[in-house]
């Protein structure tokens, strides 16, 4: 006899819910999903300035994994993906901007690191005496920065590594995990006991990689944005007949045998896929050790400022998509990247239009700033990197607080333990960011797996 429509539950109406409702709905599942807010979406979000809407999360996603591409494909919008005009990103040091040596996440791929001047000499040197590591110390997790420093020097570490997975987690590498934070850079490690060697053979066998199928972009999103994403993932299940959206509803939940009730009515299965810290919350009373665990998952804040500026205040190239900033250097920026570069249509009569990030897990100055001062902050920062005296037109100012989970060493044991604590749980599913890495693929495919798991 065919499987019964079984009945979900998906709480948290991010891209990770809207996957995972989306995917239960198309395998002929009843869903209910629940968010807290009035809007779905999460980070995919958008503002606008004098009627020009522009993204006020991700504006991008890395084009290598397929998860967003495939479902872009199944909502009908493959016809709408473009790519950013302008890919040549900087590192500000010594009052320059300087290009990035070829690099596999900042680890270095060549040992001509002087050659752009953003690595001394004498840190170029330390680069290439790096001593193997033995094949234990390859297998076990440690942080980015124990390995990094180790492996090339503190040089390298502050000025090209930690920049660039800044840029990405606004966490510490000091701290982040090798194995569950960057699995990138394990697999270098773990390919190669010469991290530098490793990352010379990943970008050759890359290069010709694209030799052989043709050019490939590093990033894409859809004309008009991001939100045509979520726009569409609503719209679709609205129409389903499976699933019912029901926002601005804080979700509780409670085993009933095989069943769960959440909000007092009976599902099947749960798909949670809210923050760890949420999950937290949500769990204390019924599994109070998963709870304990769920709350030991600590989170970054950032805030992003996009601001426009009038036509030819930075003189910077349009092929520049961006400039990352040292944590060392001292500024309230983190990182800004030149929106109407990437994407010409923001260039509105010539403007320039900025997405500026401040905050990262080492500096919660830009928290004790109101939305006047931290833009006045971030202009005397520009004003600074650019050597020009920066003023902007117009900013909108979003505040993305425990926005950012950090996989600290030991992440994967620590998911393990949850895992174990919620043994007995049949039929309740945690993920998210937290569990299943950063960005919008892994979200997406944290997501439509969540289905698998509980598909009828």
């Amino acid at each position: 006899m065919p499987s019964v429509p079984r009945r979900v539950a998906v709480i948290g109406g991010g891209v990770t819910g809207l996957s995972a409702a989306y995917e239960l709905a198309t395998k002929a599942t009843d869903v209910v999903l629940f968010e807290r807010s009035e809007v779905f979406g999460g980070k995919i979000a958008e503002s606008s300035i004098d009627g020009l809407n522009f993204p006020t999360g991700p504006d991008a996603f890395l084009a290598r994994r397929h998860e967003v591409t495939a479902l872009v494909e199944d909502l009908g919008l493959s016809t709408s993906l473009v790519s950013p005009e302008a890919g040549s990103a900087r590192i500000f040091r010594n009052g320059q901007l300087h290009p990035l040596p070829p690099n596999v996440l900042g680890i270095p791929a060549t040992s001509e690191l002087t050659t752009s001047g953003l690595i001394s000499a004498q840190g170029a040197e330390r680069a290439r005496n790096g001593v193997p590591d033995p094949a234990d110390v390859q297998e076990a997790d440690e942080s980015v920065g124990s390995l990094v420093r180790r492996q090339l020097g503190d040089e390298v570490l502050e000025f090209l590594v930690d920049p660039l997975l800044g840029g990405i987690n606004a966490g510490d590498s000091d701290r982040l995990s090798i194995v569950s934070g960057v699995p990138r850079i394990d697999a270098l490690r773990r390919r190669d006991p010469l991290l530098l060697d490793a990352a010379a053979q990943a970008l050759e066998e890359a290069a010709q990689a694209a030799r052989d199928r043709g050019p490939r972009p590093v990033f894409r999103s859809i004309d008009g944005g991001l939100s045509r994403l979520v726009d569409a993932l609503v719209e679709t299940l609205r129409n389903s007949g499976r699933c019912e959206l029901r926002a601005h509803t804080t979700a509780t939940i409670e085993p009933m045998g095989s069943k769960w009730l959440v909000c007092g009515e009976e599902f099947d299965g749960v798909v949670s896929t809210i923050p760890a810290y949420a999950n937290a919350s949500l769990l204390s009373d019924v599994f109070p050790e998963a709870s304990k665990l769920l709350s030991q998952i600590e989170y970054s804040s950032v805030a992003l400022t996009v601001m426009t500026l009038a036509p030819g205040t930075l003189p910077v190239d349009t092929a520049i998509s961006g400039v990352l900033v040292p944590r060392s250097i001292g500024l309230h920026v983190t990182a800004v990247s030149f929106a109407s570069h990437k994407w010409p249509a923001l260039a509105v009569g010539g403007q320039q239009m900025l997405r500026v990030s401040t905050g990262r897990r080492t500096d919660d100055r830009w928290t004790h700033l109101d939305n006047d001062q931290l833009v006045l902050q971030i202009e005397h920062d520009l004003s600074a990197i650019f050597e020009t005296e920066v003023k902007s037109s117009n900013s909108v100012v979003t505040r993305w607080r425990r926005s950012l989970p950090q996989y600290d060493v030991g992440h994967s044991e620590l998911i393990a333990n949850i895992d174990t604590a919620l043994a007995g749980a049949s039929g309740l599913h945690l993920t998210g960011a937290w569990r299943d890495g950063l960005g919008l693929p892994a979200c997406v495919g944290a997501g439509r797996r969540a289905a698998d798991v509980l598909k009828p």
